[in-house]
């Protein structure tokens, strides 16, 4: 059968070693032809592949290891310069350490089910974020989470982290590290229909459901409404962080005064201060920045999102 599938493989990640022959040998066993495995070489390099690849014109792209790995390839797929009705679906195996966009999207590591999408060609149409940062003039896409403040310090020390603890612990030490060492910013927040302002600790700007392995601060995010769902968490403690941690892992809803909950399909994030932004767990520069929602932007390899 020929399908067009290019597999975009994280190469730093050590899970995949062992994994990667097994996929390539279920390919060849099922007589899967023009089938291509590519393995990234250096930092961003999925992007790189993605775009060349997707200009090729491949039919199938498939991120195979976590959210970095996801994100890099949606960006190179949104920087080629094909039109958006020629890109092609977008899949995932999600071998990562962390997996969030997985969760909400229901995305299981089995070839076999990838393949057995491509081949009943169940893909749904989904939204991405976009963010412009005006002072560096550099634009990004994102398919799950994005977030300002203490979130965008903790993937910069994650980024350069060399311990051997889990993903989800590494996550929650740097989480705990950051509330002593971070100084809450000064940031506005502007919706074409609200606005805040304020001491800010972590805002999330969300199409899926979780970050940070497993966090599920905006439990009524969907991935194709057309509109992003934004939690606020402002002048918080770290008590307070910890009294709610069980709430923050079952996708309960806080009720503090110091934090708020959002709908918009786009927002200014504005700070006097350096607040950091990240995007699908990748820092991407300082505020001020532009986002919104691209619906329904690319087509992707799962089934209808159920919750």
């Amino acid at each position: 059968m020929l399908m067009n599938i290019v597999f975009v493989v994280n190469n730093k990640n050590e899970r995949l070693a062992k994994e990667l022959p097994k996929l390539e040998k279920y390919c060849q066993e099922r007589n899967l032809s023009d089938v291509k495995f590519v393995s990234t070489l250096w930092k961003k390099h999925a992007v790189e592949i993605a775009k060349q690849v997707t200009e090729e014109g491949c039919k199938y792209l498939i991120a195979v290891g976590g959210d970095g790995t996801l994100h890099e390839v949606i960006n190179g797929v949104m920087q080629s310069s094909l039109q958006a009705n020629n890109y092609p679906h977008i899949g995932l195996l999600p071998y990562g350490s962390a997996n969030d966009f997985a969760r909400t999207a229901d995305i299981s590591k089995s070839m076999e089910e990838l393949i057995g999408l491509i081949q009943t060609q169940t893909t749904q149409q989904i939204d991405l974020g976009k963010i412009v940062f005006p002072q560096s003039q550099k634009t990004y896409f994102f398919i799950n989470v994005a977030g300002a403040g203490l979130g965008a310090l903790v993937i910069q020390k994650l980024e350069k982290s060399t311990s051997k603890l889990s993903p989800s612990l590494n996550y929650f030490r740097y989480i705990l590290k950051g509330f002593f060492a971070y100084t809450k910013k000064e940031v506005s927040c502007t919706s074409s229909h609200w606005q805040w302002k304020g001491k800010l600790l972590q805002l999330t700007i969300a199409k899926g459901r979780y970050f940070g392995n497993g966090i599920c601060a905006t439990p009524d995010a969907k991935l194709s409404d057309g509109q992003f769902q934004v939690a606020i968490f402002a002048d918080l403690s770290i008590w307070d962080y910890l009294k709610n941690i069980v709430k923050l892992k079952t996708g309960v809803k806080i009720k503090h005064s110091e934090v708020s909950y959002h709908s918009s399909k786009g927002l200014v994030i504005e700070s006097s201060d350096s607040c950091g932004i990240e995007a699908d767990g990748e820092y991407l520069g300082l505020a001020p920045a532009t986002l919104s929602v691209l619906p329904k932007a690319i087509s992707f390899l799962m089934l209808p999102e159920t919750k």
